[in-house]
């Protein structure tokens, strides 16, 4: 059996607000070569990801590629022109997810990085950097050393900063049919207060404060 790898990217925080312990970025960079003169080959990921597809399920998320310490769930993986873009959220309760967090929004830990095995790649032996053409992803861990400073985590997502960005009523009900747990007083009262300038700028008159009760009324019942 081929042995698997890793191969890491730094990451940098964008941004960090309340504790919904979710974050993105992307976990490899496309055309770059890091310490170990290896570079990813754009689509390298694609017949991995199509093959977890069809499970129904992503890679594991691991801390320092320890498979003792899972500290969360990845939500989101794709290929796109930059790299491997990834979404996950870190489990509240567990102790090494919480210490990442803790970290993560600190900026003390600055790595991610995949676990992989080899299906096909080639070797420039003038540039003397292997090219890795196709890959098995098997995990993404969130680490500390990272061999190439390129990958960036694009935010540390919040429910406050969430609410902030809603920009329709459509955007509202989708954001309480995803949330994955109950809002505070506080946010709550942020959630009303979006939701009524949302519907005064839709309705378009002074009706807007009555539209946008009926509709969250709607939206808390369903």
């Amino acid at each position: 059996m081929t042995e698997m790898k890793h191969l890491d990217f730094a990451f940098e925080v964008k941004e960090v607000g309340q504790d919904t312990r979710t974050f993105s970025g992307y976990a490899s960079v496309f055309g770059q070569v890091d310490q170990g003169r290896d570079i990813v080959v754009r689509g390298a990921f694609s017949d991995s990801l199509a093959k977890w597809r069809d499970k129904g399920k992503l890679p594991k998320m691991f801390y320092h590629h320890d498979t003792r310490r899972t500290i969360g769930r990845w939500t989101e993986m794709k290929e796109d022109d930059y790299g491997l873009f990834v979404a996950g959220r870190l489990t509240e309760g567990v102790q090494d997810a919480d210490e990442a967090y803790a970290l993560l929004k600190d900026g003390a830990i600055d790595g991610l990085s995949i676990g992989y095995r080899t299906l096909e790649d080639t070797y420039d032996r003038d540039m003397e950097i292997r090219k890795l053409e196709k890959v098995d992803l098997m995990e993404v861990s969130i680490v500390s050393l990272p061999m190439l400073e390129s990958a960036e985590v694009t935010g540390v997502k919040s429910f406050e900063g969430a609410i902030d960005a809603l920009k329709s009523l459509s955007d509202a009900e989708r954001f309480l049919r995803e949330a994955d747990r109950a809002l505070s007083k506080k946010e709550a009262r942020d959630f009303v207060s979006v939701v009524q300038k949302i519907a005064r700028r839709e309705a378009g008159d002074d009706q807007g404060d009555i539209v946008a009760l009926n509709r969250l009324a709607e939206l808390i019942r369903s």
